[in-house]
């Protein structure tokens, strides 16, 4: 599995992929700063924590570049060399999910520095409670977990779908269209969407309509699971060759 991981990780650090994602990920985060605290007037602990929290948004970058890493092999038949080395799919598809998921964390850990060194400034000049330690803590610690787990569900759900167009487009549609439908329907059931339990993790409050952030966790990591293992037995039976 080790050699799988450094496997992956040296095409992360080579590819340009990485870096595009990275870069528009540096420019979500700007904008959803900026406009959260000229345009947002945040007051109470929760707004102001929120914008700092940059894992809501970073989350649905991440997710996406799980998906085109993994569909990526499919597209230009790589999967195959890399199935010669390690035989086992499911083996192969594991160590691509962590290797993105530690990719995840380093981008929203990067990410943040860039948050932190533009919001906190601009929020000592807005009215309300100040932020304390401990907000700063769960913004960063939900922030990079958020982004961790983004990625990891990224590439089971890439690995499962194989064509990058329709992994795309469906993940966006899902996240963008049928999340948003299910909650308006019916909070109880819509809170335990990926996308509804991304938002209560990287931070964006526990609203009504939200899991607390350790179920919110549990959720993503269930999500992750079955796609995986639904991915594992479509994978083992798909012609890479």
């Amino acid at each position: 599995m080790s050699r799988v991981l450094r496997s992956e990780l040296l095409k992360l650090r080579t590819t340009r992929t990485a870096l595009g994602f990275a870069v528009a990920g540096v420019l979500l985060v700007l904008l959803f700063v900026l406009v959260g605290v000229l345009a947002g007037n945040p007051r109470t602990i929760a707004d102001k924590r929120a914008i700092l929290s940059i894992g809501d948004p970073l989350a649905v970058v991440l997710l996406l570049f799980g998906v085109v890493g993994a569909t990526a092999e499919y597209r230009h038949r790589t999967v195959a060399a890399g199935a010669l080395v390690v035989p086992s799919r499911l083996r192969l598809s594991i160590g691509r999910m962590v290797a993105y998921g530690l990719a995840g964390v380093a981008v929203g850990a990067l990410m943040l520095v860039v948050a932190f060194a533009i919001g906190i400034p601009l929020l000592a000049g807005k009215s309300g409670p100040a932020l304390v330690g401990s907000d700063y803590v769960r913004a960063i610690g939900g922030s990079l977990l958020a982004c961790g787990l983004a990625a990891m569900l990224g590439v089971a759900v890439g690995v499962l779908i194989a064509n990058q167009v329709a992994a795309v487009v469906g993940t966006l549609v899902f996240l963008f269209v049928a999340d948003p439908l299910i909650v308006a329907a019916s909070a109880d059931v819509g809170k335990f969407l990926f996308g509804s339990a991304l938002m209560a993790v990287g931070g964006r409050g526990n609203g009504g309509h939200r899991l607390a952030f350790g179920p919110a966790v549990a959720v993503i990591i269930a999500w992750t699971v079955l796609a995986l293992a639904v991915a594992g037995w479509v994978d083992k039976r798909r012609d890479i060759a």
